[in-house]
């Protein structure tokens, strides 16, 4: 029995270096607009500044420690993607066990090869390290904890440990809820209060860290910035019922790219599971549609965090299909649209090939703006890029005078446009102002126009994207 156990581990360590290789070539592809942001403002950070007053991010401290950890072993930013492909493994390696304990060994073995693959999740940007990936990691080994736990006896330091997991998720987005709620499942299915107690008091833990160091900062800030400004932008134009719809049907078509088989296959999937295994699936993907929802925007990396629950799912689909072609078509399905993409990319020529990998284009157009503005600016020269090209600030190694770096909170922080214009006439201005994006797009009104003609002049013109000087 042990030494068929020893022997399945051989193609789960297989899928792990499937994992790894899949990945590999992206790690120094260019750094999407979200990871730029968060390494500015986590550099910022560690350079003294205040996070949520002038290091502005609208996410908790888990992430933000993360990005300052990889950083200080690379600050150049390739460290970010190693941590992706470290995510991708431990995944990998989580749904294995997952797999295993709930159904059976070859369950776990077909888990671990099918996120190896799928989890690449090329249209949901599976290759960059957002959040929501972020969360995903400590979720999915909270929940392998808490199952090992369950279905195998163990000591409540294993639940312990899966609610120490659990609530670290949520340090690295507040969407990040799927451990907890599992967790929360699992104790209830097992009837046991003092399990109950010792899940949810480890997963208070980095939470009430987290809410320490908020104190510390400043509560009104910290508040604000997770939950705050969302509360209060709700009903309002940047976060409606029409805004939702709109921002749902722009990225629809992605999503569907890289879920539809999944979803199809997972489906097949549900009867292999016992039903407290159907109590506890149901939960893992209740918690992410919830999670999409609490983001609002539908950008397709939000559907990365649904993912494990649903390869998973066509996981035991594949298994239960039996030996043969059967077994082999469901499992080509869920990998399918992964490995034709990246089979795509193989002929294609360099810069066809950076056009159709998330960010890499823009990001080495970035990196040549950035190239412009550390020549034509002093390190204690402060620019603004108009409105969402975050990554420019880490690239150019320059700060922003103005916390919004993205677009989303202009809209939906009432005072955010009046301070932006405050910000462009004050006589600490920023010395450069990039025009990502056009000034019309973000103040219909005219006024942020109107502010850079008076107190800033063209400048050079860098890959079509005009660079204003302020006036003497």
């Amino acid at each position: 029995m042990l030494e068929r156990d020893h022997r399945a581990l051989r193609p789960i360590l297989a899928a792990v270096v499937v994992a790894v290789l899949v990945r590999l070539p992206f790690v120094f592809t260019g750094l999407s607009t979200d990871e730029g942001g968060y390494a500015y403002v986590a550099r910022q950070w560690a350079r003294g500044d205040r996070l949520y007053d002038t290091a502005w991010l609208d996410r908790p401290q888990g992430l933000l420690l993360t990005y300052r950890a990889l950083l200080a072993v690379d600050g150049s930013g390739w460290t970010i993607r190693a941590g992706m492909v470290a995510g991708g493994v431990v995944v990998t390696l989580a749904l294995a066990a997952i797999g295993w304990l709930l159904v059976g060994r070859s369950v776990g073995i077909a888990a671990a090869w099918c996120y190896a693959i799928a989890g690449l999740a090329p249209h949901l940007e599976g290759m960059t390290l957002n959040g929501e990936l972020l969360a995903s990691i400590p979720s999915t080994v909270s929940i392998a904890l808490a199952v090992w736990w369950w279905r195998r006896d163990r000591p409540l330091w294993v639940l312990a440990a899966a609610g120490v997991c659990a609530g670290s998720a949520l340090t690295m987005k507040q969407s990040g809820i799927d451990g907890v709620v599992v967790g929360l499942v699992i104790v209830v299915l097992a009837r046991s209060g003092r399990a109950a107690l010792a899940f949810l008091s480890a997963a208070a833990l980095p939470l009430v860290a987290s809410v320490l160091h908020g104190i510390a900062v400043g509560w009104s800030f910290y508040w604000t910035a997770l939950v705050g400004y969302q509360l209060s932008a709700l009903g309002g134009e940047g976060s409606n019922a029409s805004t939702r719809w709109s921002d749902l049907g722009r990225h629809a078509g992605s999503v569907a790219l890289d879920l539809t088989l999944i979803l199809v296959v997972a489906v097949l999937g549900w009867r292999r599971f016992d039903r407290g295994g159907q109590w506890l699936l149901g939960a893992w993907l209740a918690a992410g549609v919830v999670g999409i929802n609490l983001g609002g925007s539908y950008w397709p990396h939000y559907f990365v965090q649904p993912l494990p629950a649903l390869v998973l799912l066509a996981a035991a689909a594949v298994v239960g299909a039996g030996a043969g072609w059967r077994r082999w078509a469901l499992g080509g399905a869920v990998v399918l649209p992964t490995l034709v993409w990246l089979a795509a990319l193989v002929p294609m020529s360099p810069a066809r090939r950076a056009d159709t990998v998330p960010y890499d284009a823009l990001a080495a157009r970035d990196d040549r703006i950035a190239a412009v503005i550390r020549a034509s600016t002093g390190p204690d020269e402060r620019i603004y890029v108009l409105e969402s090209e975050a990554y420019l600030y880490f690239a150019a190694d320059r700060e922003s005078p103005y916390p919004y770096l993205w677009g989303k909170p202009i809209d939906k922080i009432p005072d955010a446009l009046p301070r932006l214009r405050a910000m462009l006439t004050s006589p600490q201005r920023p010395a450069v102002v990039v025009l990502d994006t056009p000034p019309e797009a973000v103040d219909p009104s005219g006024g942020i126009a109107a502010e850079l003609a008076a107190h800033y002049h063209p400048g050079p013109v860098v890959e079509g994207v005009p660079i204003l000087r302020a006036n003497p």
